[in-house]
């Protein structure tokens, strides 16, 4: 099969990252002469080279054993779908609340498609919902710190404490690896559970956002009951099981 000019270009992407941890989304269309939508729409689609996160282009890395979670490649999956979730979780931001942010890469459609008029504070535990949170004109970013995760671009408490004993959130969206009736919300890092617990206890109202691939899933880090949840916002059709345990449930 001939090489597209995408080819051509993801190569070049490839090509540019080369000794570089990163580089902008700007720099890199002034780099091969097209323009940042060009490079958007190149990366619309899941590419085994690059991906595009926060605003930047980044290097993607060989997937590895054992169902490990991988940012970058998750951040091509399903897109379509989390940008349809996103866009349905954006309405219930108003002004001036103070909202946790989950990780995972739907909150990243979700904070694209907040009005950009809208004034709130939003607090988060991973670099690349940071990121996101920092391009919102009238959004107050709060990163929780302690160690830094390469793998899940997260941040971990190095103790019992953190910045987030001392807030208290009008919402949380929550992210999910898997939902199960029975088994509940999971996640792949047993690490990421002090952050999402705490969130989910000081938080008045919580909404999970998963696309249909997560339903029936269950991954090894249990963070808490779906029944937990206010409201379950998906991309289809949600069984009557999982309505059942979650009333305020919506679809497309």
């Amino acid at each position: 099969m001939a090489e597209t000019k995408r080819d051509r270009r993801l190569k070049q992407l490839h090509a540019l990252l080369a000794g570089r941890e990163k580089i902008h989304l700007k720099e890199a269309a002034q780099q091969l002469g097209v323009s940042e939508m060009t490079i958007r729409r190149d990366l619309s689609d899941p590419s085994e080279l690059v991906s595009l996160i926060g605003g930047y282009i980044v290097s993607k890395p060989r997937h590895q054993p054992g169902g490990r979670y991988i940012l970058q490649e998750q951040t091509g999956n399903h897109v379509q779908e989390k940008q349809l979730i996103g866009s349905m979780a954006a309405a219930y931001v108003a002004e001036n609340q103070t909202i946790f942010f989950d990780n995972g890469t739907t909150n990243i459609h979700l904070i694209a498609a907040i009005d950009e008029q809208i004034p709130f504070t939003g607090v988060c535990f991973s670099l690349n919902t940071f990121m996101a949170l920092k391009k919102k004109a009238n959004c107050s970013a709060i990163l929780c710190g302690g160690e830094y995760d390469p793998q899940h671009d997260n941040f971990y408490p190095l103790g019992d404490q953190s910045e987030i004993d001392n807030l208290r959130f009008d919402l949380m969206f929550v992210s999910a690896a898997g939902v199960d009736v029975a088994m509940g919300i999971t996640c792949y890092s047993y690490k990421e559970l002090p952050y999402k617990r705490k969130a989910i206890r000081q938080s008045r109202q919580k909404i999970l956002l998963a696309d249909h691939s997560k339903l029936g899933t269950v991954k090894s880090a249990f963070v808490c009951d779906l029944k937990q949840m206010d409201q379950f916002i998906c991309d289809a059709d949600i069984p009557l099981a999982y309505q059942e345990c979650v009333p305020g449930s919506g679809a497309q």
